[in-house]
């Protein structure tokens, strides 16, 4: 049997949850590095299917981290939404960035191993056994006897599954394809746009919208194209997203045929849900995000500045229930928001008649002239950034 390592906090996923959650408590106080591990069974740069849009919310994370926007992405100075005939536009400059997440998580990665953190990659879980005063994790290639254990293992958690985590969280479901482009010839590329199109509610019954998000892939253009279906109302019958995807696309003169398809679930946010308990919690898409648009990766971010506050009051008071955690959470501005943005799931992707739909359609649409995006110079406020590294060396 492999030799017992103790860890304070042991952490399960190293995407964007799991290192913002080690980079928060670092940023904190630097001695967090030598008390914290990270495992995972990927090796990174490793693969992620993600749209891969990046908020104003989540660079300001990145920036109040002394984090500079160092990987590559494209930046999107205008969301165009579509229905049937209809379209209206909102602004900003940018109004997001669109990145790889192999490269993004790659180098969240390689900013927490510079300032410390262990990451083991490569290395998977293979069972968690929670005891009174530990929880036991197994790996691979080690056993972990956890002070607590933080589960950012995505939205198919192998630790949610272990410990038998129930609550009455949804499931979204989202299938994409990259399709090579001609950066020169669309206008995509050209005028920096996305697109969201929400006419498959109607024709295809879909409980969300199909998409177009310009990127770069190893320096070269891809449009990342993709279906994002919320299942609002479960009980309602499923679209057939690979159906969606390549009538919407055969809209746009490309065959879904001709290109590698992949697919994969996103849990919802809850306010009642389930995202802690003795010596474990919850972050990221383990613990659930935006169903109304799909964004994760911002809200993974900020996942991490709750966890870290919590993990250290834990260990400030020896008082591992994380009982509070989920207060926690629901108090904080970011999860506001994303409470909002879960009615307004509930209520946009259930509207069942077409005629309530484009009546919605119209309100939002004349809505958005008395906000700041209706400005194509409008610049969402970022805050100074002072990089972490200087910040720990002077700590």
């Amino acid at each position: 049997m492999a030799e017992i390592q103790h860890v304070d906090i042991l952490i399960v996923g190293s995407g964007p949850s799991g290192t913002s959650t080690a980079l928060h408590l670092v940023k904190n106080n630097p001695e967090w590095a030598k008390r914290i591990v990270v495992v995972d069974k990927a090796v990174h740069p490793r693969e992620k299917l993600c749209g891969g849009g990046v908020t104003h919310i989540g660079q300001n994370i990145l920036a109040r981290l002394g984090l500079p926007f160092e990987p590559q992405n494209f930046e999107v100075r205008e969301v165009r939404l579509l229905y049937e005939n209809q379209s209206y536009s909102f602004f900003g400059n940018p109004v997001f960035r669109i990145i790889r997440r192999d490269e993004f998580d790659h180098w969240l990665v390689k900013t927490a191993e510079s300032l410390g953190v262990t990451v083991r990659q490569g290395e998977a879980v293979t069972d968690v056994v929670p005891h009174e005063d530990y929880v036991e994790v197994i790996t691979e290639k080690a056993v972990f006897h956890a002070k607590t254990v933080v589960a950012a293992d995505g939205s198919r958690s192998f630790v949610r599954r272990r410990l038998k985590w129930e609550d009455n969280s949804r499931v979204a479901r989202l299938i994409e394809v990259l399709t090579p482009e001609n950066a020169r010839t669309q206008p995509e590329f050209r005028d920096g746009v996305a697109v969201f199109d929400f006419t498959p509610m109607t024709d295809h019954q879909l409980q969300g919208y199909y998409w177009d998000f310009p990127s770069y892939v190893d320096g070269q253009p891809y449009m990342n194209r993709g279906v994002f279906d919320s299942r609002a109302r479960p009980e309602r019958p499923k679209a057939d997203l690979k159906q969606t995807l390549g009538d919407s696309m055969a809209a746009r003169d490309r065959n879904l045929g001709d290109y590698k398809l992949k697919g994969h679930p996103i849990r919802w946010w809850g306010e009642d849900g389930h995202f802690s308990q003795p010596r474990v919690i919850l972050v990221g898409d383990a613990a659930g995000t935006d169903p109304l648009f799909g964004e994760g990766i911002s809200f993974a971010l900020g996942y991490g500045e709750v966890a870290a506050e919590a993990l250290e009051d834990a260990f400030t008071r020896e008082d591992f229930s994380f009982e509070t955690y989920k207060e926690k959470l629901r108090q904080h501005p970011l999860f506001v928001q994303l409470s909002i943005r879960t009615r307004l799931a509930r209520f946009a992707y259930v509207l069942k008649y077409p005629h309530l739909f484009r009546a919605g359609w119209w309100m939002a649409r004349h809505f958005i002239k008395f906000t700041r995006w209706r400005d194509p110079n409008y610049v969402p406020a970022e805050l100074p950034t002072m990089r972490l590294t200087d910040r720990v060396q002077t700590t």
